[in-house]
C-alpha cells in the first residue's frame, strides 16, 4: 500500500467515507455492481434506513471500563459478533481479492465466509490464513459440481458450510445493464472510457492471477461457462437435506425473509439462519433483515443462531440487531468498500472502524458485555418491534 493510500485510509472515519475513496478507485461498471440493487433500489436504501426505527437507552452510573465483544458463533470463538459475508468475483474490487478479505478477518479475530464465485480457490484462502471460515455454496444445475466444492471445503477445514437460497434467477439490476457491467450487457463507451481513466485499477486486473469462479476454473472462463455453474432455480428442500447429510459441521442457510422457512429449515436439521434480502440486489421492495428478528427468534427459539445480514453501517446497528435477538451480524459493502479503496488495510480498516464504534456505544449504552445486550436497551420495542 502506497503513502497516499494509507493516508486516504486513516482520513476515513466511517463506512460512508470508505464508500467514497472505493467509489473514486474503481471504474464506474465495477463500482456499479458492488454499490446497485435491484429494480427502484428500495430494499437496498430501506436495509439501512430501518434500523432508525428502533432507539437505544442508555443506561447509566455501570462499570463500563472494561468492554467484553467475545462471543461464540457457529462453534467458533470470535472476538465480536460480526462476521465478513460471502461476495462473488472479489477480484472485480481489488488484485488481492479473498485472500486479503481473509487475512483481514483473521486478524480482527472473526470468521470469513468464501463465495463459490470467488477469485481466490477454496485451497488458497484456506492456505491463506489459520482462522475461522465458512464456506458459501450456490446450488448448479448440475448437483455434482456443487458437491465437489463441498468436499473440498470439507478437505481444508472449513469450519461451517452455507447455501444460499434466494438465488433462483438474478435481480433486476437496471444500473448494471445501464453501464454495460459484464456479463449482463456490452460495456458502454462511458464505462470503456471509465476502464482506461483507472489505469491501475486494469493493470491489477489484467495481470493478477485471481480470477471470476476460480473454484470452478482453472482460467478465466467466458460468459458462457459462468452461466453453467449459475445457480438454479431448480433448487428446493431436496438440496438442504443432501447437504446435511454430506456436511458435519455447522449447516447454515442465507437469504431466508420468511419465519415459516426459518421454522422448516430447523426441522432439516439447518443449525443457523442467515435473515437475508442480499442486499437490496435481488427482489425489490423485500423486508429490511433487522424487522425479521424478533420474528425469527419467536419462530425457532433457541433451536438455531440467528444471523443477519443487510444494511449495517454503524456500531449502533449491530447492537440493535443484537439486542432484537441475533447471534451475530454479517457485513458485505462495508468491508468491500474498504477492499477497494486499499487492499488488507481498506478491509482492516473498515472493521476496526466499525469495532471501534462498537466499543465505543457500548460504553455510552452501559453495557459492558454482548450479553448485557438484549431488549431492555430499545425504547418502545413492544411497538416497533
Amino acid at each position: 500500500m502506497t503513502v497516499s493510500q494509507s493516508g486516504a485510509l486513516a482520513r476515513c472515519l466511517n463506512i460512508a467515507d470508505l464508500r467514497q475513496v472505493a467509489r473514486r478507485r474503481l471504474p464506474v461498471p465495477v463500482f456499479e455492481y458492488l454499490d446497485g440493487g435491484a429494480d427502484d433500489r428500495w430494499s437496498l436504501i430501506n436495509n439501512i434506513g430501518a434500523f432508525d426505527a428502533f432507539e437505544l437507552v442508555p443506561r447509566c452510573l455501570r462499570n463500563v471500563s472494561r468492554i467484553n465483544t467475545a462471543t461464540k458463533v457457529l462453534g467458533q470463538q470470535l472476538d465480536w459478533p460480526v462476521m465478513l459475508s460471502p461476495i462473488g468475483f472479489g477480484g472485480l474490487f481489488h488484485h488481492h481479492a479473498e485472500l486479503a478479505a481473509a487475512r483481514a478477518a483473521n486478524n480482527a479475530g472473526t470468521l470469513y465466509t468464501l463465495s463459490s464465485f470467488g477469485s481466490a480457490t477454496i485451497e488458497d484462502v484456506a492456505g491463506a490464513t489459520g482462522g475461522p471460515k465458512m464456506f458459501q455454496l450456490y446450488m448448479a444445475e448440475e448437483r455434482q459440481r456443487s458437491y465437489q466444492l463441498l468436499e473440498r471445503a470439507k478437505a481444508c477445514g472449513y469450519s461451517a458450510l452455507c447455501l444460499t437460497v434466494d438465488t433462483p434467477v438474478g435481480g433486476n439490476r437496471e444500473g448494471e445493464v445501464r453501464v454495460g457491467m459484464p456479463p449482463a450487457a456490452r460495456m458502454t463507451l462511458r464505462s470503456m472510457a471509465s476502464v482506461l481513466c483507472h489505469p491501475k485499477w486494469l493493470y491489477h486486473y489484467l495481470t493478477s492471477p485471481l480470477y471470476p469462479a476460480a473454484n470452478y476454473f482453472d482460467r478465466r472462463p467466458t460468459r458462457k461457462e459462468i452461466a453453467l455453474v449459475a445457480p438454479t432455480p431448480s433448487v428446493c428442500w431436496d438440496d438442504v437435506a443432501r447437504l446435511r447429510d454430506g456436511w458435519d459441521g455447522p449447516l447454515v442457510i442465507k437469504g431466508l425473509l420468511s419465519s415459516e422457512d426459518a421454522k422448516r429449515a430447523v426441522s432439516a436439521g439447518v443449525n443457523a439462519l442467515i435473515i437475508s434480502n442480499h442486499g437490496g440486489r435481488q427482489l425489490d421492495t423485500a423486508p429490511a433483515p433487522v424487522t425479521l428478528i424478533s420474528e425469527f427468534v419467536a419462530a425457532v427459539g433457541n433451536r438455531a443462531e440467528i444471523i443477519v445480514d443487510s444494511g449495517f453501517r454503524r456500531g449502533t446497528h449491530i447492537i440493535k440487531a443484537l439486542a432484537l435477538g441475533a447471534s451475530a451480524c454479517m457485513i458485505g459493502r462495508p468491508y468491500v468498500y474498504g477492499l477497494a479503496a486499499g487492499g488488507q488495510s481498506g478491509v482492516e480498516r473498515a472493521l476496526q472502524l466499525l469495532r471501534d464504534e462498537l466499543v465505543r456505544d457500548m460504553r455510552l449504552l452501559g453495557t459492558p458485555s454482548i450479553e448485557d445486550i438484549n431488549t431492555s436497551v430499545l425504547h418502545n420495542h413492544g411497538r416497533i418491534g
